[in-house]
């Protein structure tokens, strides 16, 4: 196809015309105006099109690919539309295989429990026709960790929207040791740690919250209160020095170091507890590790799942808590 920009865009303007909704027919003296006009407002005012280029221009667009675009472009006493009033020259055509790959990355994501089956993404799917023949995987050849029963699940296709959308939400939250709550949240992220899901967002008092969704009692959508934007943090940074979802405030990342034994440090080197771990002595059945991270709960739950077979060295704060669990050793 030719790459003359302007060229590019005659032929992209004419086709927001031939595929107008209303479904207007436009004879040629019309298309030469229209395309002048905003050839005009994009690159200067000295620019014209002359019938002729005009219709070069559909010819063009009429022949087959890669020349052209097979444009179903048909003249009726004097005017110009398309004959399917859904082609459009932007929809570009799939490959066998690059449609072999959709269908399969869809098949992947419908078994992952509980993630929003969006409207638009049904839409693509007919756009692209592969709305069929989803089924190439199933659980009988890929499985992933899941857990249908957790509560919440219900809640994140609402969620997901409100945050696309920028909706301020009003949330009915009962926490496990306090009474409910109705919290205004401004949200801002989604995310999953050990088969629950959390939401964090802004509340009333400009503070960044996480809250469970198998917490949530009910949501609706506060319609009367402006959506402020983030600026409280930055979700592609704001993990790295904490395992889990909890940041205590103002907390700063520290040293931990730990010992196992063999047969568990060979689990914890090949699934790193974190990524700034690191093996740092070894001697005879004993392996040291260290990694920087903020102290939370988290961390401690993942620790005490080794039981007596780890020993927290430092710092000592932690220690005392994994003891108060597994016990002293």
């Amino acid at each position: 196809m030719p790459t003359n920009k302007h060229a590019s865009f005659r032929y992209r303007t004419l086709n927001g015309c031939f595929s107008n909704r209303g479904h207007r027919k436009w004879t040629l003296e019309e298309l030469v105006q229209h395309v002048s006009h905003h050839l005009q407002e994009d690159f200067g005012s000295d620019i014209t099109v002359s019938q002729r280029t005009i219709q070069g221009d559909i010819n063009i667009m009429r022949s087959a690919k890669p020349r052209g675009f097979d444009a179903p472009i048909v003249c009726e006493a004097g005017y110009y539309f398309y004959s399917d009033p859904t082609y459009t020259i932007e929809k570009s055509a799939l490959s066998k295989d690059e449609l072999d790959i959709l269908r399969s990355a869809i098949g992947l994501l419908r078994l992952l429990p509980g993630l929003p089956q969006l409207p638009a993404l049904q839409m693509l799917l007919k756009r692209v026709d592969v709305g069929n023949n989803l089924n190439t995987l199933s659980s009988t050849s890929i499985q992933f960790e899941s857990n249908l029963y957790v509560h919440g699940l219900e809640w994140l296709g609402t969620i997901y929207k409100s945050i696309i959308e920028q909706q301020v939400l009003q949330i009915a939250y009962h926490p496990f040791t306090n009474d409910p709550l109705e919290i205004l949240l401004h949200p801002y992220l989604l995310k999953e740690w050990r088969n629950r899901w959390y939401i964090f967002g802004r509340n009333s008092q400009d503070q960044l919250w996480n809250l469970a969704l198998d917490r949530i009692q009910k949501i609706k959508i506060a319609e009367q209160v402006q959506y402020i934007e983030n600026d409280l943090f930055n979700p592609e940074t704001w993990f790295n020095d904490i395992i889990g979802v909890t940041k205590p405030n103002n907390a700063q990342p520290v040293e931990v170091q730990f010992e196992t034994s063999y047969l568990s440090s060979r689990y914890i080197e090949t699934r790193p507890i974190h990524a700034s771990q690191h093996l740092v002595h070894q001697e005879n059945d004993r392996y040291r590790f260290s990694l920087t991270v903020i102290l939370n709960q988290e961390l401690v739950n993942e620790l005490v799942r080794y039981g007596n077979d780890l020993c927290v060295i430092k710092p000592t704060s932690l220690k005392e808590s994994v003891e108060k669990i597994v016990g002293p050793r």
